[in-house]
């Protein structure tokens, strides 16, 4: 571990001078006699402070040795390095090779964990960057990431980094794989934390410590979803009925929510209070699956998906019934998210039916995707021998008819 690396040029001193002055004058007019008289002599008081910012700087290399069998673990998989200090403070570096939610399983994802130790947690503004380095030594440009001013506080808060900080493949095709075995990188870490002190000119007083507001990171998301799953001042009723009608769900939300997010909800609401002026109304989905439908909610309430299921062919499916519920509902950013998901999961048990959604839903860059995997020496026969081929064909034979006129064009 190598220690006393700066991450940025040292801050210059900032002094802030605070001087406060007073004069009493007075002029007396006396009967028809009009006078001026000397003001009396002023009388001034005056106070000085200065408010001083120092940088703590640190460094940590992480060496990461057999990344190649990595690639066989699921999603979520991830080690903690052992913990470190650097720049007043104890780290530890967690990394996942296939990164750390389904939508990001062909990205390396590097996160910085604050490591307490039953200690006081970090209140002073810090940054840090992660930087894969060469065989020399050296930081990439290309596959360098960091974070600036932000603090490490709060219980989500132990934890800073980056979802997507590399693609794998720009990592293997950088030329930054170590020597001996063609299986290691290194990534190091520079931490700079910018530390404020409140300094007494001794003229007059002035504070000796300075006074601090930590603000926590954003956390209106979490206060959603505990009012869509705790029911608190919920109004309207929502029965989900799966498209075999063998599957059915009740949930309760809030109507002002779901008309904020979708045009679609929006107007079936109005639709219901028409039917309904007072009371507790209640709107009938059908053909969505209530697993997906209780995904698009969470979605709707935090702007984020939900822990999918690790399973890869539960976490297609899960993929393409919410994109399919976005298109309905007009949620363009959950579609756009469901469709860059699907587009890194295309493989020959995957490629039939996220070619169906494609259509179905004017995916136009999952569509060609799909029909570029389908049109690779090799491919076709193995996509026409699965379940997914097989039902594309019977449900959506227009896709078909219009690839096969593409492959002979």
């Amino acid at each position: 571990m190598a220690m006393s690396v700066a991450l940025f040029t040292p801050l210059p001193q900032v002094h802030i001078i605070a001087t406060t002055t007073f004069l009493l004058s007075i002029a007396g007019r006396h009967r028809r006699h009009l006078s001026t008289t000397s003001p009396p002599a002023s009388s001034a008081s005056a106070s000085a402070s200065s408010i001083v910012w120092r940088e703590v700087t640190g460094q940590h290399k992480l060496t990461i040795d057999g990344y190649a069998p990595c690639k066989t673990k699921p999603w979520d998989w991830h080690v903690t390095s052992r913990p470190f200090e650097a720049a007043g403070y104890t780290w530890r570096i967690t990394y996942f090779p296939n990164g750390n939610s389904w939508v990001d399983d062909d990205y390396v994802s590097l996160y910085l964990d604050y490591d307490d130790g039953g200690r006081r947690r970090p209140t002073d503004l810090l940054a840090f960057r992660f930087s894969v380095l060469d065989r020399a030594g050296e930081p990439v440009p290309e596959l360098s990431r960091g974070k600036e001013m932000c603090i490490f506080c709060g219980e989500t808060a132990r934890r800073k980094g980056f979802h997507d900080f590399a693609r794998w493949e720009d990592l293997q095709a950088s030329g930054c794989l170590l020597a001996g075995g063609g299986d290691r990188f290194a990534v190091q870490c520079d931490i700079t934390v910018v530390r404020e002190w409140t300094e007494d000119n001794g003229d007059g007083g002035g504070a000796t410590e300075a006074a601090r507001v930590v603000v926590p990171p954003p956390d209106l998301h979490e206060h959603l979803n505990n009012l869509l799953w705790q029911k608190q001042g919920t109004d309207v009723t929502i029965h989900v009925v799966a498209g075999g009608g063998d599957s059915t769900a009740t949930y309760d939300a809030h109507a002002w929510l779901l008309a904020a997010r979708s045009p679609v909800f929006e107007a079936e609401l109005l639709a219901a209070a028409r039917e309904k002026p007072s009371g507790r109304r209640r709107i009938e989905v059908r053909g969505v699956d209530p697993g997906v439908f209780k995904a698009m909610l969470h979605f709707m309430y935090t702007d984020a998906l939900p822990e999918p299921e690790p399973e890869t062919t539960a976490a297609v499916a899960l993929a393409q019934g919410l994109l399919a519920a976005a298109h309905r509902y007009k949620l363009e950013r959950l579609k756009l998210m469901c469709e860059a998901a699907l587009l890194r999961r295309v493989d020959v048990g995957t490629v039939a039916s996220s070619l169906a959604v494609a259509e179905m839903h004017g995916c136009r860059a999952l569509k060609a995707a799909c029909e570029e995997f389908i049109a690779r020496p090799g491919n076709l026969k193995a996509v026409m021998e699965t379940e997914g081929f097989q039902k594309i064909k019977a449900d959506c034979p227009a896709v078909l008819i219009e690839f096969a006129l593409k492959l002979l064009a």
